[in-house]
């Protein structure tokens, strides 16, 4: 009886075998792609790669990648480092099954400090590009595990003196950090795709995509939300001499708007307006990045929540007003500066990290009543080792931090102009104080 059921055993093996190596011959890459329930991606994250997002990640090459699983019908996307079914990553060398999907300058970036440091820190996606570099000889090197995000703010405050990043990357970090500086182009370096089995078959299938009519139709789209002029992922205070020229010539259109909105929903409509300056410069037709539109920049599931038509301006502010209301009254038991900073950083990362950042300083037995108390827990949203406990993951938090001080800025602007009576004539650029 054994020996009849070992036999048995060994048939069945012998025939899985024959069926893999069948499959295996006579099924492409292609095909057994498509037949994948879940496609395993890894993305490096960089901004012209993947932008989180609060409610649905956005960035250049992963809305082209979801385009593509889309194209074949692949609706689960997860991410996985280690075990891959498509990566997209920067290389100097081009492997043999990878798809070469640009070409761009690696740049040495510095900052506007009268710097005589030679250090350079830099991510270790960059270290192999980067051996043997004649033209950084002279400098220190080192590699860390920091978040490029890490970098650039660490750069902008001049903890460090240099870092080296891609043309796309300085572009995007540029808009947050104008003190940025390009100081050499050290090499080139390519964006590729990479198929973890591939016999050519999925190689032919991408090209045929992205040279279809579509994708040049959707590369087109592409480029106009995320480097068009009204495209806005800046988060650099404007200036008061710049913002108050817009009060003259833009806030008259939208004033009776905002205080109509604020009043019906117990809000401050200075408040209002330099959000919505903040957001979208007073722009209807403002893009981001990530997907959000229109005078307040509402996201889609928020504008659908609240019922608005995000691109219309009275439904917008509307919605607007009637969600700050909503977020500040979850943070009713703080003091209303707090309030008011808790409102700022939702409306911009989303309720969720907010309650991230209040576990975390419960978990610290700290208070986040002062402004910089709570500043430090934002700035901890994107690192690692934070984020990796939070229950809403990652988030640019030094962006939340430059978006609260700006609407603030911009709010102190319009009520000392309005202390002069609405006098907003040519003189009254001169009567600003230096700390507005």
């Amino acid at each position: 009886m054994l020996r009849l059921f070992a036999r048995f055993l060994a048939a069945m093996i012998l025939i899985a075998v024959i069926y893999l190596l069948y499959t295996n011959t006579t099924q492409t890459s292609f095909t057994q792609f498509k037949k994948k329930e879940i496609i395993f991606v890894s993305l490096e994250n960089l901004p012209e790669i993947i932008l989180p997002a609060k409610e649905e990640n956005a960035g250049y090459q992963y809305e082209i990648l979801i385009e593509y699983l889309d194209s074949l019908n692949k609706k689960k996307v997860k991410f996985n480092d280690s075990k891959f079914d498509l990566k997209i990553f920067y290389s100097k060398d081009i492997c043999e099954k990878c798809i070469v999907i640009n070409n761009q300058d690696l740049l040495l970036v510095s900052n506007d400090y009268d710097n005589e440091e030679y250090d350079i820190e830099i991510i270790e996606t960059f270290q192999k590009s980067l051996i043997d570099n004649a033209i950084l000889k002279n400098y220190k090197m080192s590699y860390v595990n920091n978040s490029l995000d890490d970098l650039i703010y660490n750069l902008s405050k001049n903890l460090i003196s240099h870092t080296i990043i891609t043309r796309s990357s300085y572009l995007f970090y540029k808009k947050y950090y104008p003190n940025l500086s390009i100081k050499k182009v050290i090499g080139k370096i390519n964006l590729l795709w990479k198929f973890s089995v591939d016999d050519g078959s999925l190689q032919n299938n991408l090209f045929k995509f992205l040279e279809s009519s579509e994708t040049s139709s959707l590369v087109a789209d592409l480029n106009n939300k995320y480097y068009s002029k009204n495209s806005i992922s800046s988060y650099i205070f404007i200036g008061s001499r710049i913002f108050i020229s817009d009060m003259v010539t833009k806030l008259p259109v939208y004033e009776s708007k905002f205080k109509q909105a604020a009043s019906l929903n117990n809000l401050d409509w200075k408040l209002l307006a330099a959000i919505s300056y903040q957001e979208s410069k007073w722009n209807n037709d403002a893009i981001s990045p990530t997907g959000v539109r229109g005078l307040m920049m509402l996201t889609k599931n928020t504008a659908e929540m609240l019922g608005v038509n995000r691109l219309i301006p009275d439904e917008s502010i509307i919605g607007a007003s009637r969600y700050l209301k909503k977020l500040r009254g979850k943070y009713t038991e703080f003091n209303e500066d707090t309030q008011i900073n808790m409102t700022l950083g939702a409306y911009n990362l989303g309720p969720g990290h907010i309650s991230d950042i209040i576990k975390l300083s419960i978990l610290d037995n700290k208070s986040i009543e002062d402004w910089d108390t709570l500043k430090k827990y934002l700035l901890k949203l994107n690192k690692k080792q934070f984020y990796k406990q939070m229950k809403y993951g990652y988030a640019r938090g030094w962006e939340a931090v430059q978006y609260i001080e700006n609407v603030k800025q911009y709010y102190d602007i319009i009520s000392f102009l309005e202390q002069k009576d609405n006098k907003i004539d040519n003189k009254i650029l001169d009567e600003v104080p230096d700390t507005l």
